[in-house]
């Protein structure tokens, strides 16, 4: 999933908070040394953080002033980060694979991890002593999405990534009359509504507050319920109705004057997260505990913005991210992967413990089922249970029109809905530069 710097901050923050606020989970360690370092391949240190505050203290193990990492048999974790803007973490990654250089473990996000799985670069999981039983508490898309075209297991989420929208209640109770979560789901309860919805917040408060930042936002829920794959079996690629009911969509946000203008990841789109310049986002999990909490200026209720959140189902059910883990096929040190693994993807306690502390919505449905029936309630939203919601969003989740090509593909269309939005290309220039652009990235790639 995509990061930036303000969550690295958040991710921090909220650590080191959660940690010293809650008791220790141990649990035992019995990998064999090997004498030599675990490398790792990640796109920025979110993982890295994870590992440091939750599996090397779990373990018994110790992280030197430096931040490196060394477990309990005296063998070291070793990270290699390289952003994925750019498509830069690929390519890197790409690199070290086919060179064969030494690598042991890497991550891979929703958009590409195909690419991966379907390679002979990652082991399948049977291959370092993990069954398909053993994720049977794993929401069972998450599974699903790291099947290569064999049956084979090669990867595994510690993570499911439902998506809701987020939004602020002081907002939505002064421009839309709102008081209510029940309430505001009417109000976003399909697409036709959700614009009306953003019509009536820009006239209440005469173009103040938008109802979301930008029609990127809106992508990001429509990308995942696409009837087609972007590349079907014969390597044609496909623009199917709904890819072009979005441009249209998004022509009418921008004609319309009905969002900030504010793209994804920018500056003002974080920043609208504290302020009153946008009512509501589309996120998923990760965004909620990660993104929102960093920028909302606060860390506790009555703080900025923290507190004065609420979620709800949306317009539909979508999925935005997830990070599995994958074991290299040059992999050197098979059980300690495997612990790594086991430890954040598959037992329930270190699970559960990880879950309660950091907030995220951890891929074991018994650890999550637990969390709810305890009464699981979460301050930055106003008290809610935002849990409940996703774990009914969960099983909505289709993953059928995922392919390899997805985060390459998404990049070059949004290059290209912003033209014809922006009144720089016709709708039919916009499709067919974006054909073009695809089939000049990959050539393997046909297009009517």
């Amino acid at each position: 999933m995509k990061r930036i710097a303000s969550m690295v901050l958040a991710i921090a923050m909220l650590l080191t908070i959660g940690l010293a606020a809650a008791e220790a989970y141990t649990t035992d360690f019995d990998v064999p040394a090997t004498g030599k370092p675990l490398v790792i391949y990640s796109w920025n240190d979110e993982f890295q953080g994870m590992l440091k505050n939750y599996y090397i203290p779990a373990v018994g193990g110790t992280v030197e002033d430096d931040g490196t990492m060394i477990l309990p048999n005296g063998d070291k974790i070793e990270f290699v980060i390289n952003p994925n803007d750019g498509g830069v973490y690929q390519q890197k990654l790409d690199a070290a694979l086919s060179a064969g250089e030494k690598l042991d473990m890497f991550l891979m996000e929703a958009d590409y991890a195909l690419k991966y799985v379907n390679s002979d670069y990652t082991l399948p999981l049977s291959e370092i002593g993990i069954t398909e039983d053993a994720l049977k508490d794993q929401y069972p898309y998450t599974v699903d999405v790291a099947r290569d075209e064999n049956g084979a297991i090669k990867g595994s989420s510690w993570q499911a990534a439902p998506g809701l929208f987020l939004y602020r209640r002081s907002l939505a109770e002064k421009y839309l009359g709102v008081k209510t979560p029940e309430e505001m789901q009417e109000k976003v309860k399909d697409w036709d509504t959700f614009l009306e919805t953003a019509r009536e917040v820009a006239k209440a408060s005469e173009n103040a507050t938008k109802l979301i930042p930008s029609n990127g936002d809106v992508w990001q829920v429509i990308r995942t319920k696409r009837e087609s794959p972007w590349v079907n079996d014969d390597l044609e690629l496909v623009i199917d109705d709904q890819v072009k009911w979005y441009f249209d969509f998004a022509k009418t946000l921008r004609d319309e004057n009905l969002t900030a203008n504010a793209n994804p990841w920018s500056e003002a789109w974080n920043a609208g997260i504290g302020n009153d310049s946008i009512m509501g986002y589309f996120f998923s999990t990760w965004g909620i505990q990660w993104v929102m909490t960093g920028n909302c200026g606060g860390a506790a209720p009555g703080e900025g913005t923290y507190g004065d959140w609420a979620a709800v189902d949306g317009p539909q059910p979508y999925y935005w991210g997830g990070t599995w883990l994958a074991a290299a096929s040059s992999c050197e040190n098979k059980p300690l992967v495997k612990d790594i693994i086991e430890y954040f993807t598959i037992e329930e306690g270190s699970m559960k413990d990880y879950c309660l502390k950091s907030k995220d919505y951890v891929n074991n449905t018994v650890a999550i089922q637990n969390i709810i029936d305890a009464g699981f309630t979460f301050d930055f939203l106003g008290g809610q249970d935002h849990y409940s919601l996703f774990q009914a969003v969960t099983p909505l989740i289709d993953t059928s029109t995922m392919s390899p090509y997805d985060q390459n593909i998404n990049m070059l269309m949004d290059t290209e809905v912003n033209s014809y939005v922006n009144g720089d290309k016709d709708f039919d220039t916009a499709i067919a530069d974006f054909k073009n652009a695809v089939v000049d990235m990959f050539p393997e790639i046909t297009a009517e």
